[in-house]
């Protein structure tokens, strides 16, 4: 049976997304530096909120299992439900933006894909759907298309955005970053991995380690290059970064609530599902300018005065480039230096770190080291100032440690 997606449907115990980034399971504790914020009023009683996704017009939108209806948020919380053109008794479950500017949303007890309009225009589609296959999550493919899985029918579908449907028993198009398909075992404690070929692979000993009994929901890519679950066991917001480490937020979530889906919204902050609660609510990613390629480092607490980019580039491997992957350590106490990748995150290519040498030569230092071969350029921008330091490597030579003592002026 398959669940990809990141969310539950009721009664359902296998969770699935997709994303794309290789889990690992080290488990920081709990860490509550962020802010939850709960939005209750424009929901109807019962509505129970399921999945969440964040739309074409800036707002996020939402399905309401038992309220058989569509629901919108604005990021300041404004709430507006839809139900004209949907089919009474529907159980409605995934939605996910389509390429074609709406919103599409599944139908698990009528058999049918749903497309709403941002205008709140319905139309249900059912053809090509085998009855009783009971659709459950949906995601946008990399060919244009949504597919979503089929929880009673065994099988993957797939909608065009003109409302033509195949299903497949097996294999499906990949559409997350890395070219694979990542999704969670609720019952299995694990992430799983999924590959266009078909190829799947589980990481759950990598996530046993965690002090709770983890049972992963939903997951999504936050704004700050990392992985952002739910898990109603411990009714807390969980945070993995690409290298596994785990954190988890639970302040401010009411007890009982269930946090279920979670999407990053357009305002930088993640937003997720309480059904139970019935309850829409955000949490807010940590303030400054981390995301996947850029590291921040701190001169003041929180103020991410700091902000290192790398970008490579080599012949090898028939000619590769891109931007280097940032990797934060500041959850493990590790808040004046980092690391990036730029081949795989379980394979970091450089450590890298700020120094404060004020005191000894009115300068900032910058110290890194790379086991690389290929060519970068790595550069570390002084938001107080605007100023920058830039260093480059070589394509094909061994990159050496830099040890650079006057790289930024203070203060």
């Amino acid at each position: 049976m398959p669940h990809l997606l990141g969310h539950r449907s009721v009664g359902s115990w296998a969770r699935a997304t997709c994303l794309g980034f290789a889990l690992a399971g080290l488990v920081a504790g709990a860490t509550q530096a962020q802010v939850i914020t709960e939005f209750s009023l424009g929901i109807s009683a019962g509505a129970v909120p399921l999945n969440i996704t964040p739309g074409p017009d800036g707002n996020l939108w939402f399905t309401e299992f038992s309220g058989n209806r569509i629901g919108r948020i604005t990021p300041l919380g404004v709430i507006t439900e839809f139900s004209a053109g949907i089919t009474s008794g529907a159980d409605l479950v995934g939605i996910k933006a389509g390429p074609d500017g709406n919103l599409w949303f599944t139908e698990r007890a009528v058999d049918r894909i749903g497309r709403i309009t941002p205008l709140g225009v319905v139309t249900e589609f059912s053809t090509g759907i085998t009855p009783g296959a009971g659709p459950g999550l949906l995601t946008v493919g990399p060919d244009g298309n949504l597919w979503f899985t089929e929880e009673t029918g065994d099988a993957i579908g797939r909608i065009t955005p003109l409302g033509g449907v195949t299903e497949f028993s097996a294999g499906i198009t990949a559409g997350a970053p890395d070219g694979n398909l990542w999704f969670t075992e609720k019952t299995g404690n694990a992430i799983g991995r999924i590959t266009p070929l078909g190829v799947v692979t589980e990481f759950s000993t990598r996530i046993a380690g965690s002090i709770f009994p983890v049972f992963p929901d939903a997951i999504t890519a936050g704004p700050d290059g990392n992985l952002w679950f739910t898990e109603d066991f411990s009714q807390a917001v969980w945070r993995i970064t690409p290298l596994g480490l785990i954190s988890f937020f639970g302040v401010g979530i009411t007890p009982g609530s269930d946090p279920v889906g979670i999407a990053a919204g357009p305002d930088g902050n993640l937003w997720f599902t309480e059904e139970s609660g019935n309850r829409i609510a955000r949490i807010t990613t940590p303030s400054g300018c981390a995301n996947a390629t850029t590291l921040c480092i701190d001169y003041s607490p929180g103020d991410g005065r700091f902000q290192i980019q790398v970008s490579y580039h080599t012949v090898q491997g028939g000619g590769l480039s891109g931007s280097g992957h940032a990797i934060a350590l500041s959850s493990l106490g590790v808040t004046e230096g980092g690391l990036f990748w730029f081949f795989g995150a379980a394979n970091p290519e450089m450590l890298i770190k700020i120094i404060d040498g004020c005191s000894l030569g009115e300068h900032f230092w910058v110290f890194f080291a790379a086991t690389t071969n290929v060519g970068f350029t790595v550069t570390v921008a002084d938001t107080a100032t605007g100023h920058q330091a830039v260093y480059h490597n070589k394509d094909l030579t061994a990159a050496l440690p830099v040890q650079d003592t006057s790289a930024l002026l203070c203060p």
